[in-house]
């Protein structure tokens, strides 16, 4: 029954719900009314939230909840990343829901030494597409020794010079696990040896390094939260599609190395 009304609660998503931030400002509290989220602070007067419209949450810790607000987002789908006062990310509440057969065949991949090496080839090679896209859209010519470094130390290293504020990464972080929970697949997939694989960090560094690259000499020093919170949503509104680009890709790798064995 649960899930069914899961279900029911997700079809009524608007497709243009937004993300829902909860951080700025004094002390807040979340309630919930029918289909709606109600939020109260300290000096202003309460707001509603429809859930359709609602498609993520990234709160603040000075943010409390309460247990029927957090469960009408489990059974919408909405996730909600929570961050700290200092912007790092603290952690995240997904509905439960079945796996998807990708998130299947990507935990059965990663059982094995040679499956392993499979997904950290996927990530080179993603790493090499957000390099060509980024070359194939600058307006500079690239020197071939630049390029020849960038793939040194970005495709095959996974380093690249950051000039993106690090309190931006955990918006970040945010939306891939969102992303994850509407692909349904998991954050974490075990590898061999029981060694973790933090699906969301990978996303994140692919979406980071892309966004340092073509971030350019952005201003390390821009620290306020509201600058912070519309460069994340201007960006992630303009880039959706990479993201989904990228889950697809690893699907597909998974899946194929399934039907390959």
């Amino acid at each position: 029954m649960l899930m069914q009304r899961q279900r029911n609660v997700r079809s009524q998503a608007c497709a243009g719900a937004r993300t829902l931030y909860l951080g700025e400002g004094g002390q807040k509290w979340v309630s919930c009314n029918d289909m709606a989220l109600v939020v109260k602070d300290e000096t202003s007067p309460e707001m509603r939230y429809p859930v359709a419209r609602v498609a993520r949450i990234v709160s603040s810790v000075r943010v409390d909840w309460r247990g029927s607000a957090l469960a009408l987002c489990m059974q919408a789908g909405i996730t909600i990343s929570w961050v700290t006062t200092n912007g790092a990310a603290l952690g995240t509440c997904l509905a439960s829901q079945p796996p998807a057969d990708a998130a299947v065949a990507l935990e059965t991949l990663l059982e094995s030494d040679a499956g392993l090496d499979r997904y950290w080839s996927w990530l080179r090679h993603r790493r090499m597409a957000v390099l060509v896209r980024w070359a194939e859209g600058s307006s500079k010519r690239i020197a071939p020794h630049q390029w020849e470094t960038l793939k040194r130390e970005w495709v095959y290293a996974g380093h690249l010079a950051q000039h993106l504020p690090e309190r931006l990464r955990p918006l970040v972080l945010a939306y891939v696990q969102h992303a994850l929970g509407q692909h349904r697949l998991t954050r974490t997939v075990w590898g061999p040896q029981a060694q973790a694989i933090e699906l969301d960090q990978d996303l994140v560094e692919l979406l980071w390094g892309e966004m340092n690259l073509y971030a350019g000499n952005l201003m390390e020093n821009l620290q306020q939260q509201p600058d912070l919170v519309a460069l994340a949503e201007r960006w992630i509104g303009a880039n959706a599609a990479t993201c989904t680009q990228h889950l697809y890709s690893l699907q597909r790798c998974a899946l194929k190395a399934l039907r390959d064995d």
